[in-house]
Parts: C-alpha cells; structure tokens; sequence
C-alpha cells in the first residue's frame, strides 16, 4: 500500500502559537548519509468506503469520555489476537527476544474548518477501537464501520493513537485545541477564540540512538510535549513519522551528533511494549551513496530474503545442465 503524508495538520491559520520545544538543524558534526527508518505502509480502502465515510453522519464525542467497545476487552489482547489471526495485515519485527507489531498509519481523519475540531472517519468493514492519552488518562474511543466522529478535543497539542479493528493495527495522531460549539449552533466560535497554530513538523531528522550507537534518520518528527515522570536525558517525547512514539533529548549544541537522543520507543503509541531505540535502527534503510550503479534483481534478492529463489535456480540450471551431458552421452 502507499505511504501517505505521515501527519494530517489542521487548516492553516494566524492562530496563538503554542510554545513547544524546538529542534535546531543539523550540528556541522552531525552524519550527511545516516541510514533512514523506514516509513510506515499505509491502511487502504476502497475509494468509495472512504468517499462514503468522509460524508456519513458525525457524532460528537467527548475525548475525555467517550463511547466504550460494546464489548469490553483487553486492548493488548486485541493486537495480539490480530497479531495471531491477521499475520498479512501487520509487520512483526524481533529485536533481541521481544516482539514488536508495526503498525499501518491511519490516515482517515480531517478538521473541521470553523472549530479546529478532529475528524476521525471509518472506511474500513469493522469497527476500529482507538486507544490515547488524554486529559490525563488513558482513553479509548470506539468507531463502527463507516462511521464518523469529531472529538471536541480543547487541550492544545498532538495526542498520539493506536487504533485495532477485527483484522488491522494502525497508528496516527490528531491535533488538539478547537472550539466546542453548543449543542444545535452552527454558528462561528466566540471572537475572542484564537486557534492554536498547527504543530510544526520537522522533515529528515537525525537521531542517535546509544543503546546501540548508531544515528538514524527519521523522515517526519513532531514535538509531543515533556514528560517529567522519565529519567533525565528522555523527558521529552515525540512522534516519530506519525506512528512512533519516543523518548528522549533535543540536542541544540553544533557539536552534536545528532539532532536527537532517543533512549525508548514504543511502536503501537498507548499499548503494548517499549524498547532502548533498536526498533528504529532495525528498520533503518542505508543510503546508496552518490555514483553508486543501482543495484541489481540479484543483489536485492539475497539482501531481502530471495536466497531461496537464487538456489532454486542455481539447482535448476545443474539439473538441466546433466540432462543435457546424459544425452550428449546416449549420443
């Protein structure tokens, strides 16, 4: 599936701006060539379910309270049973003895253009559950199959998600800081409502990760917040790609390695495990340096798993080879 813009930003505007942590660019120290982490894949649908969910009917919701599974279960328990059952639709990667799920990227959501307010829509044949953090707890919002919801979601800021369906993992994020209409007002905001800027979003970042000593590239970083309850050197969080949260450190100095320390991660933002950062150079991508030929079927077929191909036919070509020298000795 295609890759999409990795984060969906609300309309531009002159709006308050939102004091954030800012990241510099690259130190003259830091790597020109660092290998880059692979972008997530995209979820599809069809293009019709996705026209039909767009326009469907929206509900409000709360996104401190709002609507529960019919059924209650374990979130975890869902990746996993997704995991078991629906291997084709998620990307597993083993780093040391943990597992880890690679979510698609969620890209069905919107903003509403009077209020700021997130739209979340629903193309696919299930219903999808989404889990974040929010107000100061963790939430998770139910979304039947071709449904629609704008979350009346005030608090300023990127809320990172995870969402499970029947059969699907993805992630995303949506913006927080829109106005919240009374019940039946169609109207505009009060004057005195300033939008908050969007989030702004830093393109091809570098990040050393120490547990393993190597410095990635990452496509797409938006600024999370601060998170105090970490250890020093991992308060600050991120959004890696849309999909990827992390901890770690800005590093402004110009002698700086990187643009980033990373010292956790966690793939499924909200759910399941965290790691030192080696999920990210495992799925980091080495540049071809400038001038380099580009590299043949053969050379891609042993690095990405076709060894099996190139002995099947080397076997082949041995085989007809000796029915070709038991007939020139018949002969």
């Amino acid at each position: 599936p295609s890759v999409q813009n990795p984060l969906v930003l609300p309309p531009p505007n002159s709006g308050q701006n939102v004091p954030v942590l800012e990241i510099n660019p690259p130190g003259p120290d830091a790597p020109r060539n660092a290998p880059v982490v692979a972008p997530p894949r995209g979820l599809d649908a069809p293009s019709l379910a996705i026209a039909a969910a767009k326009a469907a009917p929206v509900t409000r919701v709360d996104p401190a309270n709002p609507p529960k599974p019919p059924t209650q279960i374990d979130f975890n328990q869902q990746v996993q049973k997704v995991v078991n059952s629906h291997r084709e639709n998620v990307d597993i990667l083993k780093v040391d003895d943990q597992k880890f799920v690679r979510p698609r990227h969620w890209d069905y959501i919107d903003y509403d253009d009077i209020y700021r307010r997130p739209t979340i829509y629903n193309p696919l044949n299930q219903p999808v559950t989404f889990r974040y953090f929010y107000n100061g707890a963790y939430q998770e919002a139910y979304l039947p199959r071709g449904a629609r919801m704008v979350l009346d979601a005030t608090s300023v800021g990127v809320v990172p998600f995870t969402a499970v369906g029947d059969s699907y993992v993805a992630a995303g994020s949506f913006y927080g800081g829109g106005s919240i209409p009374l019940n039946g007002y169609n109207g505009p905001p009060p004057p005195d409502y300033k939008p908050p800027a969007p989030p702004k979003l830093y393109e091809n970042v570098t990040l050393f990760v120490p547990a393993k000593g190597e410095t990635v590239e990452v496509g797409h970083v938006a600024v999370v917040g601060h998170d105090g309850s970490q250890p020093a050197g991992g308060q600050d969080t991120f959004l890696l790609d849309d999909s990827t949260l992390a901890w770690g450190q800005i590093d402004n100095s110009t002698s700086a390695p990187a643009q980033l320390m990373v010292i956790k991660t966690q793939p499924t933002p909200g759910a399941g495990p965290t790691d030192d950062g080696s999920f990210l150079v495992l799925l980091a991508v080495h540049h071809q340096e400038p001038g380099q030929p580009n590299q043949s079927g053969w050379t891609l077929a042993l690095r990405f798993g076709g060894f099996a191909v190139v002995v099947g036919l080397v076997a082949w070509l041995l085989a007809r080879r000796s029915r070709t020298a038991e007939q020139n000795a018949d002969s």
